[in-house]
């Protein structure tokens, strides 16, 4: 892995497996550092029924991350939610200065997350007392399906983040204090992906970065860009497996790069959708996407095309996997389980809002309606921000012990079993 000496993934999954949610390590957007997004856990039921439901007063964006018995998730009514993982009971939450649309991560009894307040805060996991809080420039949108801020990762002592000033940031853990900080040439919202070595991370500005430690730059990779998106923008996280680092952008390509040297592997192209977020299945990838309305599952090593199952709607989270299945929610508000090897989609859970709403967008074939377009004048901007009705799925669904947690726009957080 990542010409490395020693692999040490398996000592993180071990972790998982042996001894529980080991609370050092169970923690980031995608799990662990690497983004790869798999856990060991499966036999979900078919339809799993809802465990609890906690409700905010605000959107939620951000993904659950759980931590022993806590789960935590940022809201868009500008407060972090700490809640008891069987019950759903808040146990205490912390208000900032604007929407939290930043995943935590958590490492040694310390809660770290990113606020549109242009601060990255640090908190004690038990009681959600300040400790430190650090400045950037301030925050921004690119624009309205910009709907996630970075979310930080932790190792050895430093927290690594992306901001909307066009910085990558490398902050002391314990101080808050300035380590380093690089500037990119675009706002900088997605999540960075780690090695012992290196900082991986894309930008707005359409290029790939690759930094070492010490914050100087490794390499830089620049995406092809397309007519309507010519920077090629990069939204979302990369995931890093088998010494490739891969990742998807606006241009509708899924690239694969050499992680040591930014040297191209493959390019897939998809016609017309902007490419998600990659997660890895032995030797597969799952990539969700935008406008195709699909999902895909791609050979990891040459990029082939295996699958393309149709979802109703646009998926903007990963896919989380457990077991042979992948598991992952749409703009419609509704939960899907994804057979990895015989590319069947089926839905399994859909949230209250949805149950309420859907009707509006979709006819009862479920297919969208054929008069959306006249009734919404073309306003795309209106009519995505409309479908957000039916308590659409940007969360990255969290598993364990059979359990799936995630957040909806509809302002609730679920626990499914």
């Amino acid at each position: 892995m990542l010409g490395l000496k020693y692999d040490w993934r398996p000592i993180i999954i071990l972790l998982f497996v042996v001894g529980g949610l080991f609370p050092l390590r169970g923690q980031h957007l995608a799990r662990v550092l690497d983004r790869q997004n798999n856990t060991s856990f499966s036999a979900i039921s078919s339809k799993p029924l809802l465990k609890w439901k906690f409700q905010t007063k605000g959107k939620l964006f951000s993904s659950p991350v759980i931590c022993g018995d806590i789960v935590f998730i940022g809201s868009c009514d500008s407060n972090l939610y700490a809640l008891n993982k069987t019950s759903g009971d808040i146990l205490w939450k912390y208000k900032t200065g604007g929407e939290i649309r930043s995943t935590v991560a958590v490492e040694a009894s310390i809660v770290y997350f990113l606020s549109a307040d242009g601060y990255l805060y640090a908190l004690d996991v038990d009681t959600g007392r300040e400790l430190w809080r650090f400045s950037t420039n301030g925050e921004k949108s690119y624009d309205v399906w910009d709907y996630f801020h970075s979310s930080p990762a932790v190792a050895d002592g430093v927290v690594y983040f992306g901001s909307g000033d066009y910085h990558i940031y490398a902050v002391d853990a314990k101080s808050g204090k300035l380590v380093w900080k690089f500037l990119t040439g675009g706002i900088v919202h997605a999540a960075p992906t780690l090695t012992p070595e290196n900082v991986y991370i894309g930008s707005f500005d359409g290029s790939f970065y690759c930094l070492k430690k010490d914050g100087t730059l490794q390499w830089k990779f620049k995406t092809v860009g397309e007519r309507y998106f010519p920077k090629g923008e990069i939204q979302f996280h990369a995931v890093l497996a088998d010494s490739t680092v891969y990742f998807g952008a606006r241009d509708f390509n899924v690239y694969a790069l050499n992680a040591n040297n930014g040297s191209g592997v493959w390019v897939y192209h998809q016609p017309g959708s902007w490419t998600s977020i990659p997660s890895v299945f032995d030797k597969r990838l799952v990539v969700t996407m935008s406008d195709s309305y699909s999902i895909l599952v791609l050979n990891k090593m040459d990029g082939v095309k295996l699958a393309e199952p149709k979802v109703p709607l646009n998926t903007f989270s990963s896919a989380s996997i457990a077991g042979n299945e992948a598991f992952f929610g749409t703009l419609d508000g509704v939960i899907y389980r994804l057979n990895i090897k015989n590319g069947e989609v089926s839905p399994i859970f859909q949230t209250e809002s949805s149950s309420k709403k859907k009707r509006l967008f979709f006819n009862d074939k479920g297919v969208l309606r054929a008069d959306l377009q006249q009734k919404y004048e073309d306003d795309i901007t209106c009519l995505f921000a409309d479908y957000l009705q039916m308590g659409s799925v940007f969360s990255t669904i969290w598993i364990e012990d059979k359990c799936l947690y995630f957040g909806s726009a509809d302002g609730a957080i679920y626990a499914l079993e």
